[in-house]
């Protein structure tokens, strides 16, 4: 019996096995073919077909039961919050507030591929009529949810899921706000009670980007599939979506439109994983944002050329105080809070026309026509104005231990605020990048530190520089990008001569239409003859740009130096402005339209689709410059850096680092070697000791969520390193690649946490009043 056995699995794994490699290597599976069809019959032919087509039904049939049971292999199981708690972060404790309702709910112009917010709302899950959009399933993807129904969310849609109505489509577009990836959540268990800890503005934990089988999206496309497939499911939906409009008529026409959709989403899914685009997982709580900005702006828009291999995600920045910083993004690239808001507007899937319907560019005053909706923006941008950090909750979350924070006290000043601070910008550098801010609206210097210094993956930081894109089908040439950039660095230039050079002058020669160095002369000899003393004062010209209080020794020197000559003192302000003029024209010049870096043809397409839509709606040079944000100009700058951020409830933003791949401040504070190589995301249950995640690093487990390599490009774990080594930083050190303090003890570690628990930036700074354009 054994025997028989034996020769029964010899036959099946091994015999036939080889058999069938045989009859494919030797093409003889072709020749049968052949012979089976030369003597089907036209009516065995169609059996045949028909069969095959019931066979793929079945197969499509099944692929989408698989697609819906095997999120429990990748998707945390929810649990249920018992109780949902709102820190008062300038907003209340009421989830109705109107900062909170404006902030979760109001649409930008962005859309899904051309969603319609009723589709999504009515739309089924794959199997059965369960609604795809029900609060209970969109919540176990890791969207936060409101309790209770809103005005501004009728529908009980996830925090961040808007609506737009679209005069193009003529029909409302489901809209992704901000909120929906800045907004986070703690969950605490407090007497065998589950509380949601809602941070505003925070670090959202979903993987909304991810299109592995069984998350967001791919479960989103499979219910829209099926819906088209299935006529009893499509008749369903066709009735809730059209309402008293149904009939046979309308009901053609919006299949047609859904299918046109689908096929969106069905494209987009095979170009990125055809383009292999996103090699690295991003998970929860991570985008490579810049990224996808760039390949869904430039490259699905305009032209395969602009696709970009991703590996440098970033977890979801917090957004409080933001509006104070001299530079966001974690590179420190973008300054005006327009034009970062209307990059990520795009970015999420506004539309733009590049082009007309037949591929051709657009004339001049047609580019670029955008949903995006810079009104919105502006209103979402103040109403964060408002916004504060999140404070320790010590009734949930436990007390502070003052003697240990005092002591963290200590060691923060001596290890942290040198590189966090805050730093307010002297009143020179706040006059010319945020002339509008008032007494009561600071602007803080945001310190950025070169990769070589604070060691972290540099993936982020080089993708940024070295990622070029060519914009050459959109029609623009090298000569209209002069013409869009070149005005706001003279006008930048023009703010830096009238705030710190006692030169009319120039001013008034800065405020022509086409200002060129060749209409600028020197009387004397003085600056060829004083290179070194001119080296001087032009060091002190350019020290505005990082908002070194040596800018206001400026008309000192030059006094000293001219000695009553007012011939000479022209001469080293015309000097001054010849060089920074010089210098713009050279960069400006150098740029190509068919290389340019995404922060650049960024720049470029942004300033183009706001001042288009500034001219159509006949808005005043004021009103424009309210809306960008203070008066503050579009002027990108591109370092190999990242910047310190002020670090008051941060806390409430693991995990750590730009990528995210620091699950605690324990950690954070600790030598690499001591740094998880490897954890699982997608939880959000608090760790109040170590201050992050609950941390679980047994991969084995299988555990639903993202595994998180911290040994794989894209997500090292190195840098911000406290570790034996050290050399204490003196101007002329040579890079320590991310080695940045001594080596902590678990006691000074502890008392670090517990300080910043209740650290803030700037605690006597008055409550700011939010900028208001409404009557400008």
């Amino acid at each position: 019996m054994i025997k028989n056995i034996l020769a029964w699995l010899y036959k099946v794994f091994i015999g036939y096995p080889l058999k069938a490699i045989k009859y494919i290597f030797t093409g003889r599976f072709i020749i049968d073919f052949y012979h089976w069809l030369k003597h089907l019959t036209v009516v065995e032919l169609v059996k045949k077909v028909i069969l095959g087509v019931i066979g793929l039904f079945v197969l499509g049939a099944f692929l989408l039961f698989a697609v819906v049971h095997y999120p429990a292999t990748q998707i945390p199981a929810y649990e249920p919050i018992a109780e949902h708690v709102y820190l008062d972060q300038g907003w209340g404790v009421d989830g109705d507030s109107p900062q909170r309702q404006l902030y979760y709910y109001t649409g930008q112009g962005t859309s899904l591929k051309e969603l319609e917010y009723d589709w999504f709302v009515h739309l089924e899950m794959p199997w059965g009529r369960d609604k795809f959009s029900d609060p209970q399933h969109l919540k176990a993807y890791g969207f936060i949810v409101q309790e209770q129904p809103s005005a501004a969310n009728p529908d009980l849609l996830p925090i961040g899921f808007a609506k737009h109505f679209s005069e193009r489509l003529n029909t409302e577009l489901l809209d992704i706000t901000c909120a929906a990836c800045h907004n986070g959540q703690l969950n605490i268990t407090k007497d065998n009670k589950r509380i949601g800890i809602q941070i505003d503005g925070g670090q959202a934990m979903h993987a909304f980007t991810t299109m592995k089988v069984g998350h967001f999206v791919p479960t989103m496309l499979a219910a829209m599939a099926s819906t088209y497939i299935n006529p009893f499911k499509f008749t369903r939906f066709a009735k809730k979506v059209l309402g008293e409009h149904y009939n046979s008529e309308t009901k053609s026409a919006l299949k047609q439109r859904f299918g046109q959709v689908l096929w969106r989403f069905v494209k987009q899914g095979y170009n990125d994983s055809s383009k292999h685009l996103y090699p690295l997982e991003e998970g929860f709580g991570r985008t490579d944002a810049l990224a996808r900005i760039g390949n869904t702006v430039f490259g699905d828009n305009l032209d395969d050329k602009n696709y970009h291999v991703a590996t440098g995600p970033v977890s979801y920045p917090p957004v409080w105080n933001i509006w104070k910083f001299d530079w966001v993004q974690y590179g420190a690239s973008v300054k005006q809070p327009m034009a970062r808001n209307m990059g990520e507007a795009l970015g999420v899937g506004a539309h733009i026309d590049f082009t007309d319907a037949y591929g051709q560019p657009l004339g001049k005053g047609q580019r670029f026509s955008s949903s995006v909706l810079p009104e919105n923006i502006h209103n979402i941008e103040t109403t964060l104005q408002t916004l504060t950090p999140p404070q320790w909750h010590e009734p949930l979350m436990g007390k502070v231990d003052q003697g240990k924070a005092a002591q963290g006290e200590a060691l923060f000043k001596q290890h942290c605020i040198g590189c966090h601070g805050p730093f307010d910008a002297n009143e020179w550098t706040k006059k010319i990048d945020t002339p509008l801010k008032d007494v009561n609206q600071p602007l803080w210097i945001v310190k950025t530190l070169p990769i070589t210094d604070i060691g972290t993956d540099p993936n982020t930081a080089f993708n940024f520089v070295t990622n070029r894109f060519d914009l050459t089908k959109t029609g623009l040439s090298n000569h209209d990008i002069v013409e869009t950039v070149r005005p706001l660095w003279v006008k930048q230039l023009s703010r830096v001569v009238e705030t710190t050079l006692d030169a009319n002058n120039l001013v008034e020669f800065l405020a022509q239409a086409h200002p060129k160095v060749s209409e600028l002369s020197l009387t004397t000899n003085w600056v060829a003859e004083h290179p070194a003393e001119f080296n001087k004062v032009w060091s002190l010209f350019t020290s505005w740009t990082y908002g070194s209080y040596q800018s206001n020794q400026l008309p000192t020197v030059i006094d000293m130096y001219a000695e009553g000559d007012s011939a000479v003192e022209n001469d080293i302000n015309t000097a001054l402005v010849i060089k920074q003029l010089s210098g713009i024209d050279a960069t400006i010049g150098n740029l190509s339209v068919d290389a340019l870096t995404v922060g650049e043809a960024l720049n470029i397409t942004g300033i183009i689709i706001r001042e288009k839509y500034y001219r159509d709606n006949h808005f005043s040079a004021e009103k424009q410059a309210c809306l960008d944000g203070f008066g503050a100009l579009d002027l990108p700058q591109q370092p190999l850096a990242y910047k310190a951020r002020p670090l008051e409830g941060m806390w409430a933003t693991p995990p750590f680092l730009h990528n995210g791949s620091v699950p605690n401040i324990y950690q954070l504070l600790s030598p690499v070697v001591e740094r998880s190589t490897g954890f699982y995301v997608g939880e959000r249950n608090y760790d109040t000791e170590h201050l992050g995640y609950e941390l679980i690093t047994d991969k084995d487990k299988k555990y639903a969520g993202t595994w998180f390599d911290t040994q794989l490009s894209g997500n090292f774990n190195i840098g911000h390193e406290f570790r034996a080594g050290y050399v204490p930083w003196k101007k002329g050190n040579e890079p320590q690649f991310g080695v940045i303090g001594p080596e902590l003890s678990h006691e000074q570690r502890m008392q670090l946490i517990e300080y910043l628990k209740i650290h803030q930036d700037a605690p006597n700074e008055p409550m700011a009043t939010p900028s208001q354009c409404d009557n400008l």
